[in-house]
């Protein structure tokens, strides 16, 4: 797989900028190193390495590659991971590949690629394989890996009017005791999804469920009076 990163690695390399890798490190709490490549670069350059990757990848293949960009320690790889990722045809989904998604998850974990990952592969993946929700929500709900609870909470955010509201609220209901920024900031932004095609079961949701403080707050911010 080094012959199809290489060229992504030197194209990344020329792109380049300290002073915005710096910044781009800050913003993350100083967790990641970066090139320091802004989105809409990073983009271009992803599209043109896109091109060059065999077609014919087997499940190995593509999993060893994304295993292996995620093995860099620049931020830019993982999101070419992410990106590409998010990129594959449903065709080529296999159900074995939420085990490894769950490693994507847990690896360089963050905000900004848990979430390109929970509301997009994660996403379509349980719409092709809709019989592997509940043995891996329950799975991933029971892990101590708050990643993997947020992923839990916010899968479905794409989902408007086939949002199963039950199964959210559960999720709901098991984690919205805890503190954890990133899980009361998923709790309401799950709720201030569901919102915008009904109103009226997030309201009586936040009364029901006690929601509080920030998850609150998030959930409430398209609620007409």
């Amino acid at each position: 797989m080094i012959e199809i990163i290489e060229p992504l690695r030197i194209a990344l390399e020329l792109n380049q900028n300290e002073e915005q890798a710096a910044k781009m490190s800050a913003y993350l709490r100083n967790q990641f190193a970066f090139y320091g490549i802004q989105t809409p670069i990073r983009r271009s350059i992803f599209h043109e390495w896109k091109k060059h990757i065999p077609k014919d990848l087997n499940f190995e293949q593509r999993w060893g590659l994304l295993f292996q960009l995620c093995e860099s320690d620049k931020r830019e790889m993982h999101y070419m991971a992410v990106d590409w990722l998010n990129s594959w045809h449903k065709s080529l989904y296999t159900k074995e590949d939420i085990q490894n998604i769950r490693i994507l998850i847990e690896t360089n974990s963050w905000w900004d690629s848990v979430d390109l990952i929970a509301s997009n592969f994660v996403t379509n993946y349980f719409k092709k394989f809709p019989e592997m929700i509940v043995p891996i929500i329950e799975e991933w709900s029971i892990s101590e890996n708050i990643w993997l609870h947020r992923s839990t909470l916010i899968f479905q955010l794409k989902y408007k009017h086939q949002t199963n509201l039950e199964l959210l609220e559960k999720q709901i209901n098991r984690f919205k005791s805890n503190n954890e920024f990133f899980i009361q900031k998923a709790i309401g932004w799950s709720l201030r999804e569901v919102s915008k095609t009904n109103q009226n079961w997030t309201r009586n949701a936040i009364e029901r469920l006690e929601i509080k403080g920030l998850a609150k707050r998030e959930a409430s911010k398209y609620l007409r009076e």
